[in-house]
C-alpha cells in the first residue's frame, strides 16, 4: 500500500491535504505555506473544553511515523497555523486544513460540510456523524499511550466506522495538551497506524550550519 492511500483515509482528522489530494505534485518550495515562517497568532486560547484535547499552538510542528500491516514505515509531518481565538490549521507539504473551535467541540471546516472531530459530552457512548460518512463514538476517555515522544494519561479514543460498498475504520486518540498522538485506519485489506513521534517547535539552522535551535513556543516532553 502506497503512502498516499494510507494517508488519504486515515489522516482526513488532521488534514486529508498531507495526502497529496488524490495524487497532485506538491507546490513549488516558495508558494508552500508548510515552509514559510510562522505568522499566526500568539497565546491565545478560545476558552472551550475541548481545545485541550486539540491544542492549536501557532508554530508548533507534530511529526508521526507510520507503520503498515506489511512492515513498511513512513514519516508524517505537520504544522500549526493559529488564525484568532476560533480557528487554527495544520499546514503539511501538499496542503492545509481548517478547524474550528466551538462551544460543544472541535470541528473540521472543508468545502462540502463542516464535521465534528472531537464532540462533547466527553463521555463514552457519546456519537456524532464522522467526516467519512460513518458514525463515530467515543470508546475511552482515560487512557493511558505510550509513543516515541513520551506516556500520556486521561487520552481520549474515537472510532469511526463506515460500512457500506467501501467499508472502512478510523480510530483516533487525542491526549491532554497535546492532541492526536495515534492515527488507526483499516479497510478491507488495508491497515495502518501512526504515532506521534514529536511535537515541538520548528528547528532552525545557526549561521554556521552546526546546530539547530528551536523557533517559536516550546511544549515540554510529558
Amino acid at each position: 500500500m502506497d503512502r498516499s492511500h494510507f494517508l488519504a483515509i486515515s489522516l482526513a482528522v488532521i488534514g486529508a491535504a498531507l495526502a497529496g489530494c488524490g495524487g497532485a505534485s506538491a507546490p513549488p518550495a516558495a508558494e508552500s505555506t508548510f515552509l514559510k515562517p510562522s505568522e499566526g497568532v500568539k497565546d491565545v486560547v478560545s476558552g472551550t473544553a475541548l481545545e485541550r484535547f486539540f491544542p492549536l499552538v501557532d508554530g508548533m510542528v507534530y511529526s508521526y511515523v507510520s507503520l503498515n500491516e506489511v512492515g513498511e514505515e513512513g514519516m508524517l509531518v505537520a504544522r500549526v497555523h493559529r488564525i484568532d481565538k476560533i480557528h487554527g490549521e495544520l499546514r503539511y507539504p501538499r496542503g492545509s486544513k481548517q478547524f474550528e473551535y466551538k462551544a460543544d467541540g472541535v470541528v473540521v471546516v472543508t468545502r462540502e460540510a463542516t464535521s465534528y472531530v472531537l464532540k462533547e459530552p466527553l463521555a463514552v457512548g457519546t456519537t456524532w456523524r464522522g467526516e467519512h460518512g460513518g458514525s463515530t463514538v467515543i470508546h475511552d476517555v482515560d487512557m493511558k499511550v505510550d509513543t516515541p515522544h513520551g506516556s500520556y494519561t486521561g487520552c481520549v479514543r474515537t472510532r469511526e466506522e463506515r460500512g457500506g460498498d467501501h467499508p472502512a475504520v478510523w480510530a483516533t486518540t487525542f491526549c491532554p495538551d497535546v492532541g492526536v498522538v495515534v492515527l488507526e485506519a483499516g479497510g478491507k485489506a488495508d491497515l495502518e497506524r501512526a504515532t506521534l513521534k514529536s511535537y515541538a517547535a520548528p528547528l532552525q539552522m545557526k549561521p554556521d550550519g552546526t546546530e539547530q535551535i528551536p523557533v517559536g513556543p516550546q511544549q515540554p516532553v510529558p
